[in-house]
């Protein structure tokens, strides 16, 4: 299964560039970084997205991942936002409609098959 990873965050003027970048790399790894002058945006593959499949998985919030992630499904992509805050300390919390105090990670995952994507990194607990 082929997929490309996308994680953006914009920085805010009273933010430090250097902790934004932290905060992607806590979650993800990536070949390639772009840094404007108020945001940070990550590209990946697959492998980029071990260390949030880990956290998913060791944190217990699979089901909670899977649910977010079917909701953002459109076409071949699955977008969701996650809490910068949170992300800083290396947890993912989905940030779903309420807005969090230091802003969202929007991340956008292209991959020829989204079902079979979610059933790999957040598989449905039974």
């Amino acid at each position: 299964m082929k997929c490309k990873i996308y994680a953006k965050a914009n920085v805010n003027p009273t933010e430090d560039m250097d902790k934004v970048i932290k905060t992607l790399s806590n979650l993800f790894d990536y070949d390639d970084i772009e840094i404007g002058d108020d945001y940070v945006c990550i590209h990946g593959e697959k492998d980029s997205i071990s260390n949030f499949k880990k956290e998913l998985r060791e944190r217990k919030i699979r089901g909670a991942a899977r649910k977010m992630m079917m909701k953002g499904i459109h076409e071949n992509k699955i977008s969701f936002n996650l809490s910068k805050q949170a992300a800083l300390v290396g947890i993912p919390n989905f940030a779903g409609n309420s807005l969090s105090p230091l802003g969202e990670i929007y991340v956008e995952i292209k991959t020829d098959d989204p079902l079979k994507f979610i059933d790999w990194i957040a598989p449905e607990i039974k």
